[in-house]
């Protein structure tokens, strides 16, 4: 169901991954891949003279093939790395005169994916020929160093907060491009009468878009933008003084704070520190030194995720302006200024928000009041599997980049990823797809986007991209499905083979074009080497035991117990908001619900007592017949929010008894659940009901 526009979540997501576009999405400059080796670089002579994985299981050659390629990337002579501050650049392609600036600059998320990368390198998770232990020690003395006088600098960080995109600029680095202007800059630089002129013009040429009042504008870079456009309306003002005034002032940088750009670099930072307290590291000086600044700036942190945690709302902010001195958001239809919150727990930053929650200490609701929908999905074999929801039904937002909180140590947890991956494989072998549907470079010419996703997966009803899958979340899903994710691999092999390269893998290929999709980004082909060495668990384990944190945000343990939702305790009312009839009767065999036609029928569930039950980590399973196909939306009301916790729920046309399992992952929003609300009906067609439910209960995981 989509949200409501000015809602939520969703719009500044939206938004924000624009912004990403803009960065991401430019000018494709034709590279071909070139196939390569793996021998062993000039340099120290601890090198490895072959790769060592040793979480990855021995008779999984697939997966180690694909890691070692990937691999590929962290050679010297390719030049991914910004040399004055050991960052990461963005990505392989870089071609100037297309527009093509991918080595120019970085993000928050490649930048922690690396540090994790060279710890796991120093504590023997991924020997490789290329960088030796001793060496990736190196480079990450060299980034901490970065970190630490990055987030002291107030041109790229605010209250110990990193701003989300770090450009290269020399020995410095410089933050994003502003997105908005205000008018009174100009008038500052011209005066008003000038200003104004100045101001018109710009709106004229479609550089500006004045927002609310006309106090600022947001900025449109798109087409012919910059100095060399001072045509038709500016050229009043093309004259060399005035022209760069202008774009001084339009193109001023801003220190713009994400919540979760920040939180993904937190996590990794925890991460590379429990890698540096590998057996293999413990009692290293070099290895204590790097544990210590990386704690240093951790706990620098803390100030920044206090100023983006609004406690009226129990939720984190999704970003700080300190440039404006305004919470990011965005403007509604009467120009009124909506703050952006996160507000909705199944996506990419999941893992990472529920750690910062652990690590600060901060109020475990804003994981509660964080909502999730979970929809079903049908198999080639008939089978309805029950999955977490994403806004874009992509695979990086179910999964997320790494697992790293003991996801797999719940059972609500484990089995709700297992179907996950399990609907990714059925739709990626139905569809013939060598690859996962994830947010990427789509092979639409420069196109990057994250509206790659599988549609019944997808909590927006817009159309998805299912031609592009990409190689990255393999990683992942191996963390999970090992034997299934290998086994995909082989059956792949040969269209994957077409995609490697000597600085790794391309992005993915576009199925319809038949093409490999040559664009190369750091954050995921990082991520597809982490996902498939598999240490972010171990790692997390080894940091949080360190700092003695043993508070679960996912869950409170040992509060669960079965629920059976037909007991007589528990009230079944039947309603419409429509006045259709709807009826529900009970007998000491189940309920049966019945509506000869009805647009917009209800039966709410409610349970007894004030406290309601805990459907924390577990499972419902729902037996039924029912004489049509049935579609139906259960609501799980557990406190106010501003995404409610939703399940669609299908029932099949069906005289014999059918059973429906919907996991339920561990989250502190499932527990004190008060009441359970069915609604069906489409509002256009009405149709008539007769469910026969003979058990609906809660199991809890075991």
């Amino acid at each position: 169901m989509p949200l409501p526009p000015g809602i939520g979540f969703k719009p500044f997501v939206v938004e924000y991954r624009a912004m990403k576009k803009t960065l991401l999405t430019i000018s494709f400059g034709a590279f071909l891949a070139a196939a390569g080796g793996h021998a062993a670089e000039p340099g120290s002579q601890s090198v490895a003279t072959t790769f060592h994985f040793p979480l990855i299981k021995p008779q999984h050659d697939n997966m180690r093939w694909l890691v070692t390629n990937a691999l590929g990337y962290l050679k010297t002579e390719h030049g991914l790395v910004d040399p004055a501050s050991g960052y990461p650049v963005e990505g392989w392609n870089q071609d100037p005169e297309q527009g093509l600036y991918l080595r120019s600059f970085t993000q928050l998320t490649s930048i922690g994916e690396r540090l994790e990368l060279l710890a796991d390198i120093g504590a023997g998770y991924a020997d490789n020929p290329y960088i030796s232990r001793e060496q990736a020690l190196d480079g990450l003395e060299h980034m901490v160093t970065s970190l630490l006088d990055d987030q002291s600098n107030p041109t790229v960080s605010d209250r110990g907060l990193l701003v989300n995109f770090l450009g290269f600029a020399g020995d410095n680095r410089t933050g994003p491009l502003g997105e908005e202007v205000q008018k009174s800059k100009f008038i500052e630089a011209f005066g008003k009468d000038r200003a104004s002129s100045i101001w018109e013009a710009l709106v004229a040429k479609k550089w500006i878009i004045p927002q609310q009042d006309g106090a600022f504008a947001k900025i449109s870079r798109k087409g012919q933008y910059g100095d060399k456009y001072f045509s038709g309306e500016l050229a009043p003002f093309s004259d060399s003084a005035t022209c760069a005034s202008i774009m001084s002032i339009l193109d001023e940088r801003d220190v713009l704070i994400i919540f979760g750009d920040n939180a993904n670099l937190t996590a990794s930072a925890a991460k590379a520190i429990g890698a540096l307290l590998h057996p293999a590291l413990a009692n290293n000086p070099r290895a204590e030194l790097a544990r210590q600044q990386l704690e240093q700036f951790i706990t620098r942190q803390e100030p920044g995720y206090r100023h983006l945690y609004d406690e009226k709302s129990g939720l984190f902010l999704f970003g700080w302006n300190a440039t404006h001195e305004r919470f990011t958001g965005w403007e509604d239809s009467n120009g009124k200024w909506i703050v952006g919150h996160m507000d909705y727990l199944v996506n990419e930053f999941r893992g990472p928000l529920e750690f910062v929650v652990q690590r600060f200490d901060l109020p475990r609701d804003a994981v509660r009041n964080s909502g999730i929908k979970i929809k079903p999905y049908r198999t080639a074999d008939g089978r309805d599997l029950y999955s977490l929801a994403t806004w874009n039904g992509s695979a990086f937002e179910s999964l997320g980049l790494s697992l790293f909180m003991q996801e797999l140590e719940y059972p609500g947890w484990e089995e709700s990823l297992e179907n996950a991956v399990a609907i990714e494989l059925d739709y990626s072998t139905r569809h013939r797809l060598p690859g996962l549907l994830s947010e990427a470079y789509s092979g639409n010419g420069v196109e990057y986007t994250g509206n790659i996703g599988i549609p019944e997966l997808a909590v927006t009803n817009q159309p998805r991209i299912t031609d592009a899958p990409s190689l990255y979340m393999l990683g992942t899903a191996y963390v999970i499905a090992p034997d299934n994710i290998d086994a995909f691999i082989a059956a792949n092999r040969p269209l994957i083979a077409e995609l490697l390269t000597d600085h790794g893998p391309w992005e993915g290929y576009n199925t319809t074009d038949n093409a490999v999709i040559r664009f190369q980004t750091t954050g995921h082909t990082l991520a597809l080497i982490l996902g498939g060495t598999g240490a972010a668990e171990e790692n997390m384990a080894r940091y949080r035991q360190w700092r003695g944190l043993t508070a679960q945000a996912q869950s409170d343990q040992g509060t669960t117990s079965a629920f059976d939702f037909l007991k007589e305790d528990v009230s079944w009312i039947s309603w419409s908001p429509t006045g259709d009839q709807v009826s529900v009767i009970r007998s000491k065999t189940g309920a049966r619900i019945t509506a000869a036609s009805v647009l917009d029928g209800a039966v709410t569930l409610k349970t007894p007592g004030p406290a309601g039950t805990n459907l924390s980590n577990g499972a419902l399973l729902i037996r039924y017949r029912s004489t049509q196909p049935l579609d139906a939306i259960v609501t799980l009301n557990a406190g106010p929010k501003l995404f409610p916790n939703e399940i669609f729920t299908r029932f099949d046309a069906t005289t014999k008894e059918k059973s429906i399992r919907i996991p339920l992952p561990a989250t502190p929003g499932l527990e004190g659940v008060t009441e359970l609300v069915m609604r069906f009906g489409n509002r256009l067609n009405p149709l008539s009901v007769d469910l026969s439910i003979s058990a609906w209960e809660f199991l809890p995981a075991r």
